[in-house]
């Protein structure tokens, strides 16, 4: 019923909804053969001119890996398509003497304004093979503000709109079923007491016949005047390389000088940031949480378990045939050790949370009161069921260490290319920015969180963590980089690559 469904509406072939999927840059099965798309699912929100069509597609692929299922809200106009679509057009086309085109419906406001007022009325509605339930937790709106909805202007692994500068919404583009941790987080934070946060305003799942929720929609307060992370780190970057090209600095001492010296100096933020971690840390450590999310001790089972899975991802990385990873398999045994290090921790290992997980300066906003800590989906390449798993708040610490020292080199590699004269001088400069603000970070960081005795182990144990955890997520962004952006490849691989750290 599903095919005849879209093909009443102006879809004849399945298959153009395929060549739409992998035109967006949402669809997460880049560099898998697709097998075929189809559809699993299918609703009517509205029926009108355009009407309002949510499809769930499913993709198989010829490696024999899980399918995965996607979220695409259509509409379909008897009439030429608005303007400027480009990749959001499914597909236009005569239908009994009339033309009917075929979009992605989150283009156009008016149709997007419905899982608004769904999410107000807490509506639910009957698909094909399940239901859609959304709700409202204190969502209110007014009669038609349906004119100032916007795209927020980015689409990753999901869509977002802005209505009025007041809230987000945030369609989920890939579907799983289970609990997503972004709505989890965002409301076990807000309930013990955590406020950097933007907590829900309202969601919505999608539930399989006989199966279990999978949220497909949240929405969240719009914060105003907010400036990422990375773009107040990349600022003071650009203006710490502008100087040190007129003075370039001869040592390190000079170098160090010149971060000190610096009248935009990002030391403070992150000082202040690693102040928010670290309350972010201690409330998801309370022992008021609900038993699934309470801290829980490390114990020698965890320690093995994290070190298998660092192991794991290292060889699933050297799997692949890249000539840059070359140096790499040469270093296998001294990233082993950083590893296995973690397995004699037994007893001295503090405690084991649930953890943001992607942590990194993207995912901060520094808004006028502070900073606000956004995503909590975790890294998006590993299953739903990984995301959720608790470990050690030094994995989150980790991966913001990562993220300056990555800053500095991105900030680097946007002012000049590897093979500029100048280039390995300037990137000592900034790495000692990296270094200064990993400092002023974790110092913040942990005069906070050891106000609890338990969250984190002892100092010679808290290095050997951090140093793994750094290991594993500069390992995540290899083949990251390898699979999107090859010319960045060079920032983790260097630090993977050093002879210490």
């Amino acid at each position: 019923m599903s095919v005849e469904l879209l093909s009443a509406h102006g879809l004849p072939d399945t298959a153009v909804l395929g060549d739409f999927l992998q035109r967006q840059r949402w669809f997460a099965g880049r560099g898998r053969a697709l097998s075929g798309v189809g559809v699993h699912d299918v609703a009517v929100l509205h029926e009108g001119e355009p009407a309002l069509l949510l499809v769930l597609l499913s993709a198989a692929y010829t490696d024999g890996g899980p399918e995965e299922r996607y979220q695409v809200p259509l509409a379909v106009r008897h009439a030429e398509a608005p303007a400027d679509l480009g990749e959001k057009l499914l597909v236009q086309n005569e239908q009994d003497g009339g033309l009917v085109s075929v979009y992605d419906a989150l283009a156009e406001p008016a149709l997007a304004w419905w899982f608004w007022q769904a999410m107000a009325e807490s509506r639910s509605l009957a698909t094909q093979n399940g239901e859609l339930r959304y709700r409202s937790e204190g969502l209110r709106l007014q009669p038609d503000e349906t004119g100032l909805i916007r795209s927020l202007g980015r689409e990753q692994s999901n869509t977002s709109l802005v209505r009025d500068d007041t809230d987000v919404l945030k369609i989920v583009r890939k579907v799983e079923a289970g609990t997503t941790p972004e709505l989890e987080m965002t409301r076990a934070l807000a309930r013990a007491g955590f406020t950097s946060i933007a907590a829900p305003l309202g969601s919505g799942e999608y539930v399989e016949r006989g199966g279990e929720p999978a949220v497909v929609a949240m929405l969240q307060p719009y914060l105003h005047n907010g400036t990422e992370g990375w773009t107040l780190a990349l600022t003071s970057l650009r203006d710490l390389y502008a100087n040190a090209e007129e003075n370039m600095p001869g040592d390190d001492e000079a170098r160090r000088r010149a971060v000190a010296e610096q009248g935009s100096s990002f030391q403070p933020e992150a000082a202040r940031l690693g102040e928010v971690t670290a309350d972010m840390h201690l409330a998801l450590a309370d022992a008021s949480l609900d038993e699934e999310m309470r801290a829980h001790p490390v114990t020698e089972r965890t320690l093995n378990a994290w070190a298998d899975e660092m192991t794991a991802d290292l060889d699933r990385l050297l799997r692949n045939d890249a000539p840059e990873l070359a140096p790499l398999r040469a270093r296998r045994p001294s990233l082993l050790q950083r590893f296995d290090a973690l397995r004699a921790l037994d007893g001295d290992a503090g405690l084991s949370i649930r953890i943001h997980g992607d942590y990194h300066l993207g995912q901060v906003l520094r808004v006028d009161a502070g900073w606000v800590i956004l995503d909590f989906e975790g890294e998006p390449d590993r299953p739903l069921a990984a995301r959720r798993v608790r470990s050690s708040p030094l994995r989150d610490v980790a991966g913001m260490v990562r993220s300056f020292h990555y800053a500095a080199a991105a900030a680097l590699m946007e002012r000049c290319a590897p093979d500029n004269e100048g280039w390995e001088q300037l990137y000592l400069q900034g790495e000692v920015w990296a270094q200064a603000s990993s400092d002023a970070f974790w110092t913040a960081y942990e005069a906070h969180a050891r106000s609890s005795e338990e969250l984190l182990p002892s100092p010679e144990a808290t290095r050997m963590l951090l140093v793994a955890f750094a290991t594993q997520k500069a390992i995540y962004e290899v083949g990251y980089e390898l699979g999107h952006r090859p010319d960045w490849v060079t920032i983790p691989l260097r630090y993977l690559l050093a002879e210490a750290v």
